[in-house]
């Protein structure tokens, strides 16, 4: 197969000789262009590297697979990879090492470490508060973000003690983080803000300073949009080292809110660089999916489709629902019209609860505490093909976690990650890993009771000989794993009935693409809690919102076909935004 020239502002993108941001719709051909100018950049640099980095691991293994037989471009000095694994390979691990004599155990969240889940005293009955809860400042200070805590925290009286015990939970959460620095276990996050903090400080900049310009040339920034105050104070560190910073991104696409994300933030940064293209041809979506995106964006990028879908004439497919079990009989109906088979389908939501229900599932943070619950949880979405990666990943860890319970009964591992607490009591990392997948898909609690599958669980780890680790006794088991409440198991296992239709978060797509993409909108929409607005009153009134952009980017992942499962409650609003818009639309 011949590789399609690439078009001029591709050609531009990969032959610029000058840092620069180059501003791409979805469909643009940007990876493309992106790896093309890598690849060129590597031959041309005899000793200085080129790194290019992006934010998800579906991406980098998309441009490492693009790189093709084109191995020593993937070999030092070059470097692919996320931008994270930038930051801890090149900034945050000399300089831990230069402070700490160790160098980190690096884990990917919060939630993988058990001391970020802590309780104030004299609270009553409420739920652990949680990192997540909580942002953080470049010196590890706190601060509870009231928003994030959820209603089933407790009752009102908790939220209010809460509230008034604020600065109280604070200062606990910064002491648990420099105790995890101290300990030598670092989040993203924290190595974000320890990059950060150490990057505002001159003795740190003066060691790096020269090791990254002896060893980097160009950076080449994928999703630029997605940079956060800590990737933007990496970058502006970079060029002052005399680096050249390649940022290609749309910044409709920005959802990353969560992580200080701004597009805001990411023009001001881009503006300081000497260059600037566009790419506006959309060679991904349909003229009725363009006109989707166009009536959600609120830049200045104006996509036409082009190639062989420009041709598509099919329209926008409005579909009301009432119960989430309406939305695949009615989105398969609709599928069959335009000849697309179900694994051509993918159900997108912003909450991954959302999309589940809609597709007949379970959410896997459904599984609550119990850990019988959860192996039968991970055993069904293990065994489905329909289940994508980043549920895959929180399935297993899931049941990692169950397993490491039994075996660290009487060691203290609250401010270790999964890694470090496997080296203390002497299990290999891999071998845990693969012993979590075989016990999720070897045990199937389809059609079994509750008490039957905990009987099955206790047995199968009471079997398996640890050799130098000691393996739980019978009580142990007995204790850890319960059999779950009636009630929330037959939630589980009516989920054993593989979904029809693949689902995911929207965060979870980034950079993907499906034939057809069903974006569900449900009957409660989240409000803002600063304005009051839900996403279709941002829609309405033109306001640049994240919520506004995460349905600009869900829409985009559509090819061909693209169709919005919108609750009874919003459906006519819905349809008069899409004729207000002048998106083509069909209500069935």
């Amino acid at each position: 197969m011949n590789t399609p020239k690439l078009t001029d502002g591709q050609r531009a993108l990969v032959d610029a000789e000058q840092s620069l941001f180059a501003a791409a719709c979805p469909g643009a051909g940007k990876t493309r262009a992106m790896v093309a100018r890598f690849l060129k950049r590597a031959g041309e640099e005899n000793r200085r590297g080129i790194a290019l980095v992006s934010f998800t691991n579906t991406a980098v293994e998309e441009v490492r697979r693009r790189c093709g037989d084109r191995v020593e471009v993937l070999c030092a000095p070059h470097f692919v990879g996320t931008f994270d694994a930038f930051i801890h390979r090149f900034i945050v691990t000399p300089l831990y090492v230069k402070a700490f004599k160790r160098k980190p155990d690096y884990v990917r969240s919060w939630q993988d470490i058990e001391s970020t889940r802590f309780r104030l005293p004299d609270m009553g009955r409420t739920r652990s508060l949680e990192f997540d809860w909580f942002d953080f400042s470049a010196d590890g200070r706190a601060h509870l973000n009231s928003d994030r805590v959820p209603r089933d925290f407790g009752n009102a009286e908790a939220h209010r003690m809460l509230k008034r015990r604020r600065k109280e939970a604070e200062n606990a959460a910064h002491n648990i983080f420099w105790r995890l620095v101290r300990a030598g276990t670092l989040s993203c996050e924290a190595a974000r803000l320890m990059a950060e903090f150490w990057l505002n400080r001159p003795e740190e900049q003066n060691v790096l300073a020269p090791l990254l310009h002896a060893r980097f040339a160009e950076v080449i920034v994928d999703e630029a949009q997605d940079c956060g105050r800590e990737e933007l104070r990496v970058l502006r560190f970079l060029r002052d080292c005399g680096i050249r910073i390649v940022m290609v991104g749309d910044m409709d696409q920005s959802i990353y809110e969560f992580r200080q994300s701004t597009p805001a933030a990411v023009q001001d940064f881009a503006s300081g660089l000497p260059g600037r293209l566009t790419l506006e041809d959309n060679w991904r979506s349909s003229p009725a999916i363009c006109a989707f995106n166009r009536s959600l964006r609120s830049g200045r990028l104006v996509e036409t489709a082009r190639g062989d879908r420009s041709i598509v004439q099919t329209p926008v497919h409005l579909i009301g629902f009432s119960k989430p079990n309406q939305i695949v009989p009615a989105a398969l109906e609709v599928a069959e019209q335009y000849k697309l088979a179900v694994e051509d389908l993918m159900i997108l939501s912003y909450a991954e609860a959302t999309g589940s229900k809609a597709a007949g599932g379970v959410p896997v943070d459904d599984s609550g505490s119990n850990r019988v619950l959860a192996i039968a949880n991970a055993g069904f979405r293990l065994r489905s093909r329909e289940t994508d990666a980043g549920t895959r990943r929180k399935a297993i860890d899931q049941v990692r976690r169950a397993v490491l319970s039994a075996l660290t009964l009487d060691i203290e591992t609250k401010h270790h990650g999964f890694a470090a607490i496997c080296e203390r009591i002497g299990v290999e990392p891999r071998r845990l890993e693969s012993f979590a997948v075989r016990l999720a898909v070897g045990l199937d609690a389809t059609g079994k009771t509750r008490q039957a599958f905990a009987a099955e669980v206790r047995d199968f780890l009471a079997a398996v000989d640890w050799g130098d680790v000691p393996s739980p006794d019978s009580s142990t088991l007995g204790r850890l794993f319960r059999a779950p409440p009636e009630e929330v198991w037959a939630s589980v296992t009516r989920s054993g009935t593989v979904p029809r239709i693949r689902h995911s978060t929207v965060h979870g797509v980034k950079g993907m693409e499906f034939p057809g993409v069903v974006l569900v909108l449900p009957e409660r929409l989240k409000a803002d809690p600063t304005t009051g607005r839900t996403v279709l009153d941002d829609w309405e009134g033109g306001h640049d919102t994240e919520a506004r952009r995460v349905l600009y980017v869900a829409g985009s992942r559509a090819q061909e076909l693209l169709m919005c499962a919108v609750h009874r409650r919003h459906i006519d609003r819905v349809a008069a935004l899409l004729g207000s818009k002048g998106v083509p639309h069909l209500r069935t």
